[in-house]
């Protein structure tokens, strides 16, 4: 009876220790799926934010003919639209044969842990490429 006791007690420190590592396990993958859905997110959001900006500078270009104006605009829709998301460098294009403008927009995700490691901070920098012609009406 005593060494059956004795191997119940050597034991419990194990059950302890694998409920431990499951529930880290489980907390782990509850933040990467929660920085994943943020990254999904913003880059839906910031694709529907670089179309519209995209159209509105067409418009403007369209009416002016202004290159410098229509950039203006698009970035004039997109602090509207989104204040945390910015024109990309050389982030605004115009094909003055068609009037379609293109349009890159960043904006960094906000997550719990991509964001603040080294090898996975690109995975939260996110852009959006959006080109548009002006609109019909």
């Amino acid at each position: 009876m005593t060494s059956t006791s004795n191997r119940f007690r050597e034991e419990a420190g194990v059950v302890g220790w694998l409920i431990v590592m499951w529930l880290a396990v489980v907390v782990l993958v509850g933040v990467v799926v929660m920085d994943a859905g943020s990254i999904a997110f913003t880059k839906f959001r910031l694709a529907d934010v670089a179309s519209s900006s995209a159209t509105q500078a067409a418009n403007a270009y369209r009416t002016s003919h202004d290159l410098v104006a229509a950039c203006q605009a698009a970035v004039e829709q997109i602090t509207t639209e989104d204040p945390d998301a910015k024109l990309a460098v050389e982030g605004c294009s115009v094909d003055v044969q068609t009037g379609v403008v293109t349009i890159k927009v960043r904006k960094q995700a906000k997550t719990i842990l991509a964001g603040r490691f080294d090898f996975t901070k690109h995975y939260a920098k996110v852009t959006a490429t959006e080109s548009n012609g002006p609109s019909a009406l």
